[in-house]
């Protein structure tokens, strides 16, 4: 029969750990049962055969490609839903695995959710990944939250094995799940995927947009995926991120700008810097970054914008130089405090909290201090409580 002719191949191997074939794995047995129920769906590299005559799944060799036969599967899926023991059961998800076979795909979820053993639980999860059929992923996401890490790490295992360009499809509502691990999950099989020089404009922007995550492990996959890339790739997709994405995607683009210097992203990190409109949380990395390419801002013109009291740059431009920290930028800003042009004032008093130094503070003071438009004056007293 079926079950003692998959005992008898589990007990033929003499490379099978002895706990393997003591009975149903208990809870907190460490290592060595991690190893030995491995061993139990990972190891078993010929097919499942009875020891007296004739192929246990009805073919002549479940690891060769092809169709399986409709006698052999039923026979393997008893097995997974009815055997006693969970070497028994693991074993037969394992070779339903090897079939290649669509049809496996529904009573190997139904184990990796259901049986009791985890053993059984980590076969089913690994045999999916060896399927490779997309119906198969919402188990193994399901999976992600098994109460057994082992079953989790066969899990996110076999996930890997969908980290192709045919299988992307699959993965794009997943990138909007409530749940983060599967998000997660979809966003390195994006990650994965993006790395390949022919990686679409498509696939860049998901894993862009995966840098505004609420979940810190969803964000730093999308950080890892992109500071992978080469410099001439990755740069681009930051500015295009810079450029059109909500706050937390500028902000998390500016922060992986802060490590690679490149003149097409001073624009729209000078824009993100002098735009009154955006948070602190997108300002503050996009100081960093500018300050990363300052060799590629042209400060001579800077600076003649903002000593001009005719320029239409003179506000932005005593910004950009605030943030560079250029030891000429601070006489600037003393000047402009004292225009007329309340807005030149907010703008050389927001250019001294960019500076931050005791000189800017000292100017920022005795600009509250002569100030007597009373909305202006609350104005610069919260610019200068910004800066103690």
């Amino acid at each position: 029969m079926l079950f003692r002719a998959v005992s008898g191949v589990l007990r033929r191997r003499s490379t099978l750990p002895r706990f393997a074939l003591a009975g149903s794995p208990g809870r907190g047995r460490g290592i060595a049962s991690a190893l030995a129920i491995t061993a139990v769906f990972g190891g078993l590299a010929g097919p499942v055969r009875a020891q007296e005559g004739g192929d246990v799944d009805g073919t002549n060799d479940v690891d060769q490609a092809g169709p399986a036969s409709s006698e052999g599967l039923n026979r393997l899926v008893d097995a997974l839903q009815s055997g006693s023991s969970f070497k028994v059961r693991a074993t037969a998800a394992v070779a339903l695995g090897r079939m290649q076979t669509v049809d496996a795909v529904s009573p190997l979820s139904a184990a990796l959710r259901r049986d009791d053993s985890y053993a059984v639980r980590a076969a089913a999860a690994a045999a999916l990944g060896r399927l490779g059929e997309m119906s198969a992923l919402p188990g193994l996401f399901d999976a992600l939250h098994d109460r057994e890490p082992l079953v989790r790490t066969e899990a996110r295992e076999a996930l890997v094995r969908f980290h192709k360009p045919e299988y992307l499809l699959a993965f794009r509502d997943a990138l909007r799940a409530d749940d983060a691990l599967v998000r997660l999950a979809a966003v390195r099989a994006y990650g994965d995927t993006l790395r390949a020089p022919e990686a679409s404009v498509g696939i860049a922007s998901q894993v862009v947009n995966a840098l505004g995550d609420v979940d810190e492990d969803v964000v730093a996959a999308a950080e890892l995926a992109i500071s992978s890339l080469p410099h001439d790739r990755a740069v681009p997709m930051l500015v295009d991120g810079l450029e059109h994405g909500g706050s937390s995607v500028r902000a998390g683009c500016a922060r992986l700008l802060t490590k690679r210097s490149d003149p097409r992203a001073v624009a729209p990190l000078e824009a993100l810097i002098v735009d009154t409109d955006q948070p602190e949380s997108v300002r503050a990395p996009a100081r960093a970054a500018l300050r990363t390419a300052a060799e590629y801002v042209d400060v001579t013109t800077r600076l003649a914008a903002a000593g001009d009291a005719t320029s239409p740059e003179r506000k932005n431009a005593l910004r950009i130089l605030a943030v560079l920290g250029d030891g000429r930028a601070m006489g600037l800003i003393e000047k402009a405090l004292k225009d007329s042009d309340p807005a030149i004032r907010t703008a050389a008093a927001r250019a001294a909290v960019d500076m931050g130094d005791d000189r800017a503070k000292k100017a920022l003071n005795d600009a509250v201090s002569r100030e007597t438009d009373p909305r202006q004056k609350r104005q610069l007293e919260l610019l200068l409580k910004s800066l103690r």
